[in-house]
This record gives structure tokens, C-alpha cells and sequence, in this order.
């Protein structure tokens, strides 16, 4: 699409005020090429901020279309583009007239005229446009407009002109009637029929002069009528138009409504679907481990039913054995009168098979001994040097006993 050159001489102007000249100047071009922005016209104004802050941007001024009670009417209206455009909405106010003012309490509407409309409300830089913004704007005014009129007093109409033939009344005219009656008039003289032949030519000239004018005035108010009915065509050709774009535009909000509906419906059952599907599954799951877990159980129950026989007959096996343990200690206290020393129950046959278990007995207790002084260097009761001390003296000793003890046996084994 061919760009407005006055757009883009005014963004060349405010230099990198928009992140997005190209967005900008395209967007604000298509709104001055189409019918509901044919009225605007481009400019570089301050904008007030909310907080206080002013910095000057591209503003469309003039007037849009709105259709009151069956007559179309131009509605004044500023569209500011701020630096944050298009991320940020447009700005619009409504702008007075002469005789022009505010409605109060509007909806859409501030008592400073700024517009306010769910359309900026919801605005995407995506999905939003600058034609639809004035076509959703000219569509709310429709509906209520934001301003009414007040008539003025009608001005006190001019007194009616005199006309030209009548002579203004004189003194010399009243003393003129004071000797009419004493003297007859004289009879006029030539000079007199000439002025009436003159007078009576400049009145035909001034009734010729009437007439063109009536003509004239006709001939204004019938070009008049023709122009009014050319802007009458014209302005139902635009009221037309702007009923053609605002259906349009209503057609494509109902179509992108009824998309949008669609996809939250599809995306409800979709999940809807997907949460089904997961608790089916996940009770599927639990039915198989309860069946598992009531097989398992069920196996349980008859290895505990075994243990449990199992468990009685070693119950009556050591019922039993503590009856034998019994009657095992109580023939152990009667025969305790007649019990045998240690010392005595075993007795050598030779001397070297008592000096063989006095050996042994001893090689026996030097371990326990090397066994203890181990125990005793480890938890640091005796030192290093003395336990080695000890044990080499015992190791020896130890050592004599055990070949001693060798010798003994290859005595006896030759005997």
C-alpha cells in the first residue's frame, strides 16, 4: 500500500520517537485512505500523560461519521499514536464544536473527553487496527453520542428598507399646503414632461434590474438545492460505506468471537479428554495393584496358616524338651551329693602323659596372657615397650614348652 507522504514527513520529524515508524506510518496511512478517515488529517501535538508527562506525537485530527436517529453527523475527535504505539493503544478525544458540550456521566466518555472504550481496553497490536478502532468508536457514538447542542438566540430581524421613490417629508412641503388654497397651481412646465419620460425609463431599468436579481437569487438557490442533494448523495454513500464497514467489522468481531469460542471450547474438551483418559488410566492401574496386592495377601494368609502349624509343632517339640530338661535337672540334684572335682576327671596314665597336660595347660594360659597384654597396649593402659617386653619373654617360654611338648610326643609314639 502507497504511504501518505504527510505522514512520513511528520515521522521524519520526530525522529525515533516509535520503535516501529514503518508499523506506524502504515497503519496511520491505511485509517487516511479509507472512507471512516477521510476526514482526518495528520499532525504532531503534545500529549498530556496520566502522570504529568508531555512529549509530542502523531495525531490524526477531523471528524468521523456517527448516524444519530437516521441523520449522519461529523463528530470532532483527536487520535493520538503515543511513543509506545503499537504496544501501547491509541489516545483519542472528543473535542467540542461552537454550542457544542459534553454529555455528563457519558460511558465511554471523561468530563476531559477522553474516550474510553473496551476496544483500546483489549487493544493487540496483532489483531487490532486503527480502522477498526474509529469503526468501533463511530459505532458506540451511533449508539449514544458523547455531545449535544444548545440553540442560540435568534438575532432581532433589520427594519424594513425605505424605498427609494418616496421623498422624505419637509418643512417646505408644509408650507408649501399653507398657499395651495389662496393660489392654483401653475400649469407644468416642458421640462417637467421630460423628467416623468426619465423617471418612468429608470423605473422600468430598476423592475428590469428586480427581476434579474429574482433570477439571479432563484438560479443561487436552485444550485444551492443541487448541492445540497450532491452532499445528500454523497453523505448516504458514505453513510453507506460506513454501514458496509461497521457490519463488516461487526461480521469479522462475530466471526473472530465465534473462533475464539470454538478454540476454548475444542482446547475445554481436549483436556477435558486428556483428565478423563489419565483417571481412567490411573484407576485401571490401582484396580490391577489391589487385584495383585489381594493375591499377594491371599499368599500371606496360607504361609502364615503353615507357619502357624509349623509353629505349634515346635511349641510341643520344646514343651518336651523343656520336660526332658526338667526331669534331667532334677536327676542332676540328687546325684549332686556325689559329684566328682574338676581335678579329678581326668587323670594321666604315665608321667609323661601328666607332664604332657601341665604343658599344655601352660602353653593354654601363655596365650590368654599374650592374648590380654594385646588387649591391654590397645586401650593404652600398658606402653609399646613394655608390651613387647613381656610378650618376648613369654614367647620364649611359650616356644620351650611347645618343643617339650613335641618331644613327648615322639617319645610316646616310639613306645
Amino acid at each position: 500500500m502507497v504511504q501518505d507522504p504527510r505522514v512520513t514527513t511528520l515521522l521524519s520529524r520526530l525522529g525515533g520517537l516509535y520503535r516501529d515508524p514503518a508499523r506506524v506510518d502504515r497503519d496511520a496511512s491505511s485509517l487516511l485512505k479509507s472512507s471512516v478517515g477521510v476526514h482526518l488529517t495528520p499532525g504532531i501535538a503534545p500529549l498530556v500523560e496520566n502522570n504529568g508527562d508531555t512529549s509530542h506525537c502523531l495525531v490524526l485530527q477531523g471528524t468521523i461519521a456517527i448516524v444519530f436517529r437516521g441523520q449522519t453527523y461529523q463528530l470532532l475527535v483527536d487520535i493520538y499514536l503515543p511513543p509506545g504505539y503499537p504496544i501501547r493503544p491509541p489516545v483519542s478525544y472528543v473535542r467540542l464544536a461552537e454550542n457544542m458540550y459534553l454529555k455528563e456521566n457519558h460511558p465511554h466518555v471523561g468530563s476531559d473527553g477522553m474516550v474510553y472504550m473496551p476496544y483500546t481496553h483489549e487493544w493487540n497490536p496483532r489483531t487490532h487496527s486503527l480502522i477498526e478502532m474509529v469503526v468501533a468508536m463511530s459505532s458506540v457514538f451511533s449508539a449514544d453520542p458523547p455531545v449535544f447542542t444548545r440553540s442560540a438566540p435568534a438575532p432581532p430581524p433589520p427594519p424594513p428598507p425605505m424605498p427609494s421613490n418616496m421623498a422624505p417629508y419637509t418643512a417646505s412641503s408644509n408650507s408649501g399646503t399653507s398657499n395651495s388654497s389662496s393660489q392654483p397651481p401653475p400649469p407644468p412646465a416642458y421640462s417637467s414632461y421630460v423628467s416623468a419620460n426619465s423617471s418612468a425609463v429608470d423605473s422600468d431599468r430598476y423592475l428590469q434590474e428586480q427581476i434579474e436579481a429574482i433570477m439571479a437569487k432563484e438560479a443561487e438557490e436552485a444550485n444551492r438545492a443541487a448541492e445540497i442533494a450532491r452532499k445528500a448523495a454523497k453523505e448516504e454513500e458514505e453513510r453507506e460505506k460506513q454501514t458496509a464497514t461497521q457490519k463488516a467489522w461487526e461480521e469479522k468481531k462475530r466471526e473472530q468471537t465465534r473462533e475464539q469460542v470454538n478454540t476454548k471450547i475444542q482446547t475445554f474438551l481436549r483436556q477435558f479428554s486428556e483428565e478423563t483418559k489419565s483417571t481412567l488410566a490411573a484407576d485401571w492401574r490401582d484396580q490391577e495393584q489391589l487385584k495383585h496386592t489381594k493375591n499377594v495377601i491371599e499368599e500371606e494368609l496360607k504361609d502364615l496358616v503353615n507357619k502357624k502349624s509349623e509353629f505349634e509343632d515346635h511349641i510341643t517339640t520344646v514343651d518336651a524338651k523343656t520336660k526332658e530338661i526338667e526331669e534331667w535337672l532334677a536327676e542332676s540334684k540328687t546325684a549332686k551329693e556325689g559329684e566328682i572335682s574338676v581335678d579329678d576327671v581326668c587323670e594321666p596314665v604315665n608321667k609323661l602323659h601328666a607332664q604332657m597336660l601341665d604343658l599344655s595347660a601352660e602353653n593354654a594360659a601363655l596365650t590368654d596372657v599374650m592374648y590380654f597384654l594385646d588387649r591391654g597396649m590397645y586401650s593404652g593402659q600398658i606402653d609399646c615397650a613394655t608390651h613387647l617386653k613381656m610378650i618376648r619373654k613369654l614367647a620364649k617360654r611359650q616356644f620351650l614348652i611347645r618343643a617339650h611338648l613335641i618331644k613327648i610326643n615322639q617319645v610316646l609314639a616310639k613306645s
